[in-house]
């Protein structure tokens, strides 16, 4: 639990700094296609909830695939540019504090349309499993949808 709670509290930080808009609450959030849901463990999920407390329709979802993260970096990008989302990633991705876990595989995408904000989180299976997943393996890899409105 300890090595997985500077993770949890980054992405939370993260995911604050995003949702700071305003206008288009029913906006859906782009899928990958391909991808198979994934429980997102307890722990994680209560850190979150936590977290998000003041959001509004709050929601965090895990899924995996098989796919290369950079694969699913790219179909996330596509999707959210091709319905119209803003890119809010640079607002947050150029911090020190995330070069560990850049270097490690992990990528963030953070994405906005009116007060809908929606951050994107791929993490490497064998980073994956060391956060709790149960349900992947070393060859797949995780992401992590966590949305809201402001």
């Amino acid at each position: 639990m300890t090595k997985r709670l500077p993770l949890m509290i980054v992405f939370a930080v993260l995911l604050s700094l995003v949702l700071v808009a305003c206008g288009d609450e029913a906006a859906p959030v782009p899928t990958y296609t391909g991808a198979t849901s994934l429980a997102t463990p307890d722990s994680f999920k209560s850190q979150m909830t936590t977290s998000m407390k003041d959001v509004k329709n709050a929601s965090v979802e895990s899924f995996k695939t098989s796919d290369d993260l950079t694969k699913v970096k790219s179909g996330f990008e596509s999707s959210f540019k091709g319905a119209g989302w803003s890119d809010q990633t640079a607002k947050y991705s150029s911090g020190s504090d995330l070069k560990p876990l850049t270097d490690a595989g992990v990528f963030f995408v953070g994405y906005q349309k009116g007060n809908k904000a929606a951050v994107i989180m791929g993490i490497p299976g064998p980073i994956a499993k060391a956060m709790g997943y149960t349900g992947v393996s070393d060859t797949e890899n995780a992401y992590l949808v966590i949305s809201g409105n402001e």
